[in-house]
């Protein structure tokens, strides 16, 4: 007989592996009293999960966690063998220009903006990260793809600055009160600064390379600013982190420049990130 702590150690690991996180307590509590109650099932419950919003939004990285990359499928396509999948790889590659990919804030193959790019698509990346506690995984995990991989902070100046670890990986910065955002700070070190269109001369990146990504917490808008400003680099697509919860409606709600509000347009919004397109006309065009 199933008992109640049977019961939440089941559907703790619901949540641990389908949502990828702890319980919260109360949601926890419910489910197990739904269960109790006769009011679901177990089964009942694991379905329940299955059609949550949060599992909607999290699947491709719940299925990317339990696979093997070089299995993982790309899509969930619903064509006969998969002939949407290949036909998605000849339109993208054919639609690129340069098959480029600057990620800057690269941290690793979780929730990258590169990696798929690279392993699914053939791009060339060249991958920024100013925590040097995260090279060593990047490199690991983007082993065999074509790119290279500087270990610098990424800002609108060059020379030394203070890196703050911040509660977990993905939000530490150079701004101790960003890094702080999401709790207390685990630490602080000494990084290289450096602007981003140098970065980009010494590599050989062509103007109009296919995909800039912009993830370095409290740093993106004033890296945007100063590659528009002071280079002739264009991007076709950026993505950056500059959503604010979908409160973003129009560049012009953002700390830019008129010369990066002349270039771009949003074109995609996630709760994290806009996506931006070089040289179309309309102001906002969040896709559905």
């Amino acid at each position: 007989m199933i008992t109640d702590v049977d019961v939440r150690s089941v559907v703790a690991a619901f949540y641990r592996v389908l949502l990828m996180r702890e319980p919260d307590s109360d949601g926890l509590d419910a489910h197990v009293a739904g269960v109790a109650s006769g009011e679901r099932t177990i089964d009942e419950t694991l379905a329940a999960f299955f059609r949550s919003d949060e599992f909607r939004l999290l699947m491709p990285r719940v299925l990317a966690a339990q696979a093997p990359s070089d299995q993982a499928r790309f899509t969930n396509d619903h064509s006969q063998y998969g002939e949407f999948e290949i036909l998605l790889r000849h339109w993208i590659n054919e639609a690129a220009r340069h098959r480029i990919v600057v990620d800057v804030g690269a941290r690793g193959r979780e929730r990258s903006n590169s990696f798929d790019l690279l392993r699914v698509f053939g791009w060339r990346g060249l991958l920024i990260e100013a925590n040097p506690a995260l090279i060593a995984g990047i490199e690991h995990e983007f082993a065999g793809l074509k790119f290279d991989l500087l270990n610098v902070a990424v800002s609108d100046y060059e020379g030394q600055s203070d890196f703050h670890i911040g509660a977990n990986d993905d939000v530490s910065s150079l701004s101790v009160g960003t890094a702080r955002v999401w709790g207390e700070t685990r630490g602080v070190i000494s990084v290289p600064v450096r602007r981003l269109a140098p970065l980009l001369d010494a590599h050989g990146i062509p103007p109009d390379f296919d995909l800039l990504s912009l993830d370095i917490e409290g740093e993106d808008l004033r890296v945007l600013n100063d590659l528009v400003e002071s280079s002739d680099y264009r991007p076709r697509w950026i993505i950056i982190e500059a959503s604010y919860d979908y409160q973003t409606r129009s560049l012009n709600d953002l700390d830019l420049t008129n010369k990066v509000r002349g270039a771009y347009r949003i074109v995609g919004q996630t709760p994290a990130n806009l996506i931006l397109k070089c040289g179309i006309s309309s102001d906002l065009i969040l896709m559905s």
